[in-house]
């Protein structure tokens, strides 16, 4: 707000700063790394279903679909490569404790221009949600709101010679 010359009209809530705090409090250096928890709602957070016979058939269809294509080995490379990366790591749940978990669904993408160093990749739908349910985006906390108020900049581009 104030790099844009606007007044700060609106302060954090006690949520935002119960979040931050519990960020700041999370941030740790590791092994080159900067480490943090992500910030949860508690509450929602609790709440989230698990979705694994779901995200199995998605994972069957996407598989299925890549085969088809040839490209199945190439998409499996960017798991490898993020693994390898520390992007990623691999878990071990045996089967009857698949349920306790909530499992992120992903589809490829695929890029057809040549210039394109990545010609597939992974996007993750965090906004899976079975019926009457909350999905995992809306148990994260979003974070602050850093944009101003768009009437007030656009009635300030409007009115001002200058911005």
């Amino acid at each position: 707000m104030e790099s844009l010359r606007l007044p700060a009209t609106e302060e954090f809530s006690t949520v935002d700063e119960e979040m931050v705090q519990t960020f700041r409090n999370t941030i740790s250096y590791r092994d080159g790394r900067y480490h943090v928890q992500l910030p949860w709602y508690e509450d929602k957070v609790k709440s989230v279903p698990s979705n694994h016979n779901a995200a199995l058939r998605i994972l069957e269809r996407v598989v299925k679909d890549l085969e088809k294509k040839g490209l199945y080995d190439q998409y499996l490379d960017v798991f490898k490569k993020q693994e390898d990366e520390g992007i990623i790591e691999e878990i071990t749940v045996t089967p009857e404790d698949f349920q306790n978990y909530t499992w992120i669904p992903h589809r490829p993408v695929l890029k057809l221009a040549d210039q394109t160093t990545m010609k597939v990749r992974p996007v993750f739908n965090c906004s899976y949600k079975r019926a009457n349910s909350i999905f995992l985006n809306e148990a994260a906390y979003p974070g602050v709101s850093l944009m101003g108020d768009i009437l007030e900049l656009l009635i300030r581009f409007r009115a001002n010679k200058y911005v």
